[in-house]
């Protein structure tokens, strides 16, 4: 048993070596398999992460069954909530297909259409600064005007054309993987509840009572905070959203649902999300119905931010999220290096947990500090 031991502590001595040899002088194949690696398990993270959004009101729902006093409905509540949130789902997929869609749809065309208008006319706007030729934009004007409409010959700037094979492939591979998808999902949410007593039955053969407390804890701490960040982010984000497309109405803009959809959806991100947004909902409008409407638009969205990050979205979040703004911008620039817009929206609930951890350290630290007895010098004469 000793001798097989050693022989295991060699290997993974030799493992370690090879991957730092293989970080220090072979990065790119590191990150090459890396990448192919993610990439043949993306239909299950997806799958996951899909799972685990959905979970959110399936678990609310199959907690309210769970308090009905017959046993045969108790037994059945997790496949019923199951079938029921999906088809919820399922039903506001197919009313956004029938009904909604087909007008985001032509909201968008027309407005992918105009693109190569709004960027001539954003560039003679530029053209006009008073201080365009102290900075030298008037130069970096000229050099855009030579050169061709990024908008001009496709729908927002991506061409729309390419081989029938590429097509053909490209058709086939969204639509394995969104079966995958789908499967994973399903069955990631019928194997929810065991995955998790599976969990805790594993932490509890691990280490000390202690230990297994602290890993317990910080397990569900983990759950909450994403639970909470997902579930009242996207609420915020559909209030947010039905406030702006309404003003945008009342703006008299062309273009207000699929402005609207767009604000909602980026506001997801915190902070840059909504800034992001409201720009080029603002440069839309200006160009669509002049500066003047653009200004009072640029008005109404910043009252309109202020209102929900002062008194909605607090309201919705409650105190579990008071992070400092600071923090969330890192969180955001860090979570967008490594994972991109995901990495950007699961960024901020992973800094939380950090956030809450490192102050339950230092308190920790503190009070073992203060309880310590204090020393008393000796009185000299």
């Amino acid at each position: 048993m000793k001798s097989f031991q050693r022989y295991m502590n060699w290997l993974l001595l030799a493992v370690f070596i090879l991957l730092v040899y293989k970080l220090l002088f072979d990065f790119s194949s590191v990150t090459y398999w890396a990448g192919r690696i993610i990439g043949i398990i993306s239909p299950f993270l997806v799958g996951f992460v899909v799972a685990f959004c959905i979970n959110i009101p399936v678990s609310w729902l199959e907690h309210k069954i769970l308090k009905i006093k017959f046993k045969w409905v108790r037994r059945s509540a997790r496949g019923f909530s199951i079938i029921f949130i999906c088809a919820i789902i399922i039903s506001v997929i197919v009313l956004g297909v029938r009904l909604l869609i087909p007008m985001v749809y032509n909201n968008a065309m027309q407005l992918a259409a105009l693109l190569p208008v709004y960027y001539d006319q954003a560039l003679d706007f530029i053209e006009k600064l008073p201080v365009a030729g102290t900075f030298g934009l008037d130069a970096q004007i000229a050099e855009l005007r030579q050169g061709s409409n990024p908008f001009e010959g496709s729908v927002g700037g991506f061409d729309i054309l390419g081989s029938a094979t590429g097509v053909a492939q490209g058709l086939f591979s969204g639509l394995f993987t969104t079966i995958l998808t789908v499967v994973s999902t399903i069955y990631f949410l019928l194997e929810y509840n065991r995955m998790r007593d599976f969990f805790k039955r594993l932490v509890s053969v691990m280490g000390s009572e202690k230990r297994r407390g602290k890993a317990l804890k910080y397990v569900r701490l983990v759950d909450i905070s994403f639970r909470k960040f997902i579930s009242c982010q996207v609420l915020d984000s559909i209030i947010l959203g039905t406030i702006v497309t309404i003003e945008f109405m009342l703006l008299g803009s062309s273009y207000a649902l699929v402005l609207g959809i767009m604000l909602g959806v980026l506001n997801i991100i915190p902070y840059f999300g909504s800034i992001f947004g409201s720009i080029i909902a603002t440069l839309i409008i200006m160009f669509e119905q002049g500066w003047e409407i653009g200004v009072i638009t640029a008005v109404i969205l910043l009252i309109t931010q202020q209102i929900d990050g002062n008194f909605i979205n607090p309201k919705i979040m409650g105190t579990s999220f008071k992070i400092s703004p600071v923090l969330v911008i890192i969180a955001i620039t860090i979570g967008g290096a490594i994972g991109g817009v995901p990495g950007m929206i699961f960024g901020v609930p992973v800094m939380n947990v950090l956030k809450t951890i490192l102050e339950e350290y230092v308190e920790k630290k503190e009070k073992q500090k203060n309880s310590q007895p204090v020393e008393i010098a000796p009185a000299t004469d």
